[in-house]
Formats: C-alpha cells, sequence, structure tokens
C-alpha cells in the first residue's frame, strides 16, 4: 500500500479492505488538499530515509534508524501546532510503523520503536521538509557514540600534512539546521481563555559559524549566554545539533559568555575536542578567543563577535 493510501486509510478512518478497493478503481490516486499533498510529502522522505538506511543482518533480519526528526520551514512550523502538530506525529508514527515492515518484505524487522519529532529550520523555503536520522536509542541511558581509534604516530603526521594544504571554502547548498532559543513561557490551560503572550526580543550575542571538511554550512546567531553543541536526540536535546558523525556525543561541546563578553568552553563528549589542535581537558573549562577554530569530530566551529 503506497504513503498515500495509508494517509488516506489515517484521515477517513477507512479499513484497509475499503482502501484497496478504492485503490484498484482509481490507480492514479491524488492528494485532495494541500495538508494532505504536505503529510505524504513528509512520509515519502523519511520513507525513503528508511529504505537508503536499512542494513540486512546475517539472521535474517533487518534494521532501520530509531529516531526521525523532521524540519518544517518557519511557515509550516507555525501552520503545525498544538492538537494539530502531535496528531501530526502519531499519524506519521503509525503509518510509518507499517510501511516499515512492508518495506523489510519476508525478513523480520528486528527495530521495535520509532522515534518522530517536527523541529524548525529557518533556512526552508514553505513547502519543503527535510529529514535526519538517527541510530541510536533515546530510551537508553547510554549515549550511541562511536568510540575514536587511537592515532599512531604516522597517521598523526599524514593528517598535519593534510592540514597544512590551502582548501577553498565554499558555501554548502545544505546547513546544519539552527534551532531557536526562546524564552519560556506559560501555556494555558485547553479550557482556559485564549491569551496572547508577548515576549521581550532577544538581543543577539554574537554569531557561531560552522565548517565540517573545510566546507562552511552555516553562520548561526546567538542569542543565549550558554549554549550546547552536539549530536542531540529527542530525550537529550541541543541548541546546535551536528548532524552525521557518529563520534560527536549527544551533548558533545559547551560554549558561554561571561557577562564581560569574555568566552569560555567545557568539552563534555565521550570523544575529544580541540582548539587550535590542543585537546580540551574533559570536563574544565576553558578560555576561549573569538575566532579561533574550535575543533569538534569532524566540525570546526568558530565564535564571530557581533
Amino acid at each position: 500500500m503506497s504513503i498515500l493510501e495509508k494517509v488516506r486509510t489515517w484521515i477517513d478512518g477507512d479499513s484497509n479492505e475499503r482502501v484497496l478497493e478504492n485503490a484498484a478503481r482509481d490507480a492514479q490516486v491524488k492528494p485532495r488538499s494541500a495538508a494532505e499533498a504536505f503529510i505524504v510529502k513528509i512520509a515519502k522522505e523519511i520513507e525513503g530515509v528508511m529504505q537508503a538506511e536499512m542494513v540486512p543482518l546475517p539472521q535474517g533480519t533487518v534494521i532501520i534508524p530509531t529516531e526521525y526528526t523532521i524540519f518544517l520551514s518557519s511557515v509550516d512550523d507555525k501552520s503545525w501546532k498544538g492538537i494539530k502538530r502531535r496528531g501530526l506525529e502519531q499519524g506519521l508514527h503509525h503509518i510509518l510503523a507499517e510501511r516499515a515492515r512492508e518495506i523489510a518484505g519476508k525478513k523480520q524487522l528486528a527495530t521495535k520503536a520509532l522515534v518522530l519529532e517536527l523541529r524548525l529550520d529557518p533556512t526552508l523555503n514553505e513547502g519543503e521538509v527535510r529529514v535526519l536520522h538517527s541510530w541510536e536509542d533515546s530510551a537508553g541511558n547510554k549515549t550511541g557514540v562511536l568510540a575514536r581509534p587511537k592515532v599512531t604516530a604516522a597517521s598523526a603526521d599524514q593528517a598535519t600534512e593534510v592540514s597544512q594544504k590551502p582548501t577553498e571554502v565554499e558555501v554548502h547548498p545544505y546547513v546544519v539546521p539552527p534551532t531557536e532559543i526562546k524564552q519560556a513561557i506559560p501555556l494555558p490551560d485547553d479550557d482556559a481563555e485564549e491569551m496572547t503572550a508577548v515576549a521581550t526580543r532577544s538581543q543577539e550575542l554574537y554569531k557561531l559559524e560552522i565548517y565540517r571538511d573545510n566546507i562552511r554550512q552555516t553562520v548561526l546567531p546567538v542569542y543565549s549566554e550558554q549554549i550546547v553543541i552536539g549530536r542531540g536526540s529527542k530525550s537529550m536535546p541541543v541548541d546546535i545539533p551536528l548532524a552525521g558523525d557518529p563520534e560527536i556525543s549527544r551533548r558533545h561541546l559547551t560554549i558561554g559568555r561571561d557577562t564581560d563578553g569574555k568566552f569560555w568552553a567545557v568539552n563534555k563528549g565521550k570523544n575529544p575536542a580541540a582548539i587550535n589542535d590542543s585537546e580540551l581537558p574533559s570536563g574544565q573549562r576553558v578560555d576561549i578567543t573569538a575566532g579561533v577554530p574550535i575543533t569538534v569530530c569532524s566540525y570546526v566551529v568558530r565564535i564571530q563577535p557581533s
């Protein structure tokens, strides 16, 4: 059954037999509304990640990533709020769990739980979505981080030679999604009178440049005195997620700014972070200077003062 047919089942509440009967009569079924088309678009994006990342195991089973973060544009993020947003997450979870079993085919699906989360990416245009996946189990107490192999003297010399070669910096079309840092506003009860909450506009303190493989990914404004950088997960969110590197811990690095404008960092990751090739001691606060490169596994971040 196609993703569109599953969405139609969820929306209409039809039985599987009814959907199959309708699909047989109308092979060219199309979305009936903009909302339904948007739901189908999200589901297809996640389905594509499932198929691309599915791993067959020797014992006749297959596994797929456990966590999926769906990034929406600013317009779509505002449109899907409250009960509407929770309904979307629950509906997607239901139809994609069924779809995952169908993709597995005759093999048994060993992945027992899926976690879906909707988040904002202001770099996207209206109607665009982007999906990131994670293989870690957010329900567990341990972080799924790959330990970095030990570096020999020969490999260290090779790495030094490569780092000394000039590399042209290009703007990458795909950026690391910024996470809004908002003021906490108490939410009224559902039965209470609707009120308008006015939040004070935050002041930008500095910007953070993010590079990966010597290619600039994005430049993000920072509004908080202290931010957390890492791979992130539903159970351990971060202010700035760095995706695609399994060596990065869910919460790897904390960057802070004192009231006098001085910056500092604390490495909390399983693998090291470094400033100018000098490793940061784990759990120890170290003063840093704006503009100095801070290496977090395959990423490099730089503080850009306002």
